[in-house]
Parts: C-alpha cells; sequence; structure tokens
C-alpha cells in the first residue's frame, strides 16, 4: 500500500477540540467496520457510558510515538494531554479518580474527525501539575497526561460521517 495525499489532505488543521469523551475499559466492548474504524461501542452496567470533559479551545492534544525495544517487540505508546480548570471539591475528586483509572479518550480532531487512544488496554494517568503561576497571565490550568501501550495507533472512531459520530457519542454521555 502506498500514501498519496490530494488537495484537501494538503489543507488538514492541526489541533483537537475543547471537549473530549472518556471512558472507563473495564466494562467496554467495541466492534469496527471492514475498513477499520472503530464505529460502535457499548458498556456494561458497572460504569455505563462516556463522560464529557471541557476544556478551553486549543488545549487538549493526542498523539502516539513508535516504542521499539532491544528485546524486539514494538508498540505504540499513546498519549493524552488534557487541561481542565477545576473549581470545585467536585471537580478535585474527579481528578484524583482519574489518577487510578484505566480510561479511553476519544478526542475531536479539528478536522471533524474522531481519534480514540488506549482503547485495547487503556490508558493510566502518568502526570498530573497544576499552579497558580506568578502573573495574571500565568497558566493555571490542571493539566493530566494519560499514556498507554497499544499495538497499533490511536483508533479512528466513524459512525457513518461527522454528524451521526458526534450524535451517537453524545447520546452516550453519562
Amino acid at each position: 500500500n502506498g500514501i498519496t495525499p490530494d488537495c484537501d489532505d494538503l489543507r488538514r488543521v492541526g489541533g483537537v477540540n475543547k471537549r473530549f469523551y472518556l471512558g472507563n475499559t473495564a466494562d467496554l466492548t467495541y466492534t469496527e467496520d471492514g475498513s477499520g474504524y472503530v464505529n460502535s461501542i457499548s458498556f456494561g452496567s458497572i460504569y455505563g457510558g462516556l463522560y464529557e470533559f471541557e476544556g478551553k479551545k486549543k488545549s487538549h492534544s493526542g498523539g502516539y510515538t513508535l516504542v521499539t525495544q532491544a528485546g524486539g517487540n514494538t508498540f505504540f505508546q499513546h498519549d493524552a494531554i488534557c487541561k481542565l480548570i477545576s473549581t470545585t471539591p467536585e471537580d478535585d475528586e474527579t481528578i484524583e479518580e482519574l489518577s487510578v483509572a484505566d480510561v479511553f479518550i476519544i478526542m475531536e480532531t479539528n478536522n471533524n474527525e474522531f481519534m480514540v487512544y488506549g482503547i485495547d488496554n487503556g490508558l493510566a494517568m502518568s502526570a498530573a501539575t497544576q499552579n497558580t503561576g506568578q502573573e495574571s497571565a500565568s497558566d493555571i490550568t490542571d493539566t493530566l497526561t494519560f499514556t498507554g501501550e497499544e499495538r497499533r495507533k490511536p483508533r479512528r472512531f466513524l459512525v457513518t460521517n461527522y454528524a451521526a459520530t458526534l450524535a451517537y457519542l453524545e447520546a452516550r454521555i453519562i
């Protein structure tokens, strides 16, 4: 197989939407279509669905790094960095609970695509920082970093089109 970009591919925009979806991998099942897109997710009774988080525009990011070990195994490290503004004890408790959770994250790119990180093996919070800063323009967000190891690159989520995929995800928010 080869990869050849067309004119639309050359006009892609980096970055992700200010909202993202997070779910626990403990009771997740999913299917994919014949083209390799994840096209459905379902949950058991333990967690029951997706949680929607929202930060400021241009604050989150997701990606992967190929890791090759001396012993010969190779895998993809998935990374999701999420910046949240916590203002209540309930927000603080949510972040504390995420510190011990095994999750997957779905981010919407600025190209109206949905990328899934950690869908098979899960992501764990590997870092979390927050600081009041010294000036009024300081970054005071909670910056959460999730990492995990997967056999494949981050997966693409698509039901049939952008609008149907967005509606599908929103219908699974609890």
